[in-house]
């Protein structure tokens, strides 16, 4: 009889704590919400994804910027560019709340002849709710570095399929010397053009500069963005099609690199062997990228 009276106590506990506890999704933005659950359980589930594009403007002085057109740097040193890249990594974005909802590390390979870059997909729902979610209003925080962090620099390029940015590229943009991972790295920044260094007006045969920066002491500081969110619901041009779209934007300013660098005089780097330069180069990559306003 007592263990009877045991049994019926333990299952109406169970009954009462089952009737307690009620996984399922709790937010009414999903499309699975259920206003009967009262315990999260993961499964929520979102409408509305589209690809997240990264919208880049190249400037020069807050001018466009272009390879081949002439400018000057800050000592009336007139130059031209003739390869321009630096690698991009996106490390966090923070929804409205400042919760990292996508901190998958993501490198991309800037140049001047690309405006679009794929940062993955986006729901407004999974980040601002049905009703907060206002185009062109509300924003994303995103997290950047110039550079490779000191995991990715040492790793081999061939692990990559070609397509990728951290695959080999042709020109090179890393450096494999020996056999040791260690003494391997990406080029976090190519610079290369003509400079006028006897100030004649023309570009003479020979009047360069090479700026090559890697190395894990030059990865830039963590560079933090506040970047509204775009809805491009006509489709935004990305490898030749039209693609339905959200979209953030930033501006990259290519005359920071060169910032107060006297290039008719100090005009070559490989890093090691002009380690001024190049830490003036690296201090400079914090201020490549600028909000988009």
């Amino acid at each position: 009889m007592i263990l009877k009276k045991i049994i019926i106590v333990f299952f109406a506990f169970a009954i009462i704590i089952t009737s307690c506890d009620k996984p399922g999704c709790e937010d009414p933005s999903a499309i699975n919400y259920n206003p009967k659950a009262n315990s999260s359980d993961g499964s929520c589930q979102y409408d509305n994804f589209k690809p997240l594009f990264l919208e880049t403007y190249h400037l020069y002085e807050s001018n466009s910027f272009t390879l081949d057109s002439i400018y000057f740097d800050d000592f009336g040193t007139m130059i031209k560019f003739s390869r321009a890249n630096f690698y991009l990594g996106k490390n966090c974005l923070y929804n409205s709340e400042g919760i990292c909802y996508n901190d998958t590390l993501k490198y991309f390979l800037i140049n001047p002849n690309e405006q679009i870059y794929n940062l993955g997909f986006f729901s407004p729902e999974s980040s601002f709710g049905n009703n907060n979610f206002e185009p062109g209003i509300s924003s994303l925080d995103g997290e950047f570095q110039v550079g490779v962090d000191s995991v990715y620099n040492h790793l081999d390029p061939a692990l990559y399929p070609s397509d990728e940015p951290l695959s080999y590229q042709t020109p090179s943009m890393h450096w494999q010397m020996g056999a040791n991972p260690q003494d391997w790295s990406y080029l976090f920044i190519v610079i290369e053009g003509f400079a006028d260094l006897d100030s004649n007006g023309i570009f003479d045969p020979g009047e360069t500069f090479v700026f090559h920066l890697g190395g894990d002491a030059f990865l830039s500081s963590i560079l933090s963005y506040n970047c509204t969110v775009y809805d491009n619901t006509d489709g935004i041009n990305y490898n030749g099609n039209l693609v339905s779209s959200y979209s953030i934007k930033l501006n990259l300013n290519w005359d920071e690199i060169i910032d107060d660098i006297d290039i008719k005089n100090n005009n070559f780097t490989h890093t090691s062997d002009n380690i001024p330069l190049a830490t003036k180069i690296a201090n400079n990559s914090n201020n490549i990228i600028t909000e988009y306003k």
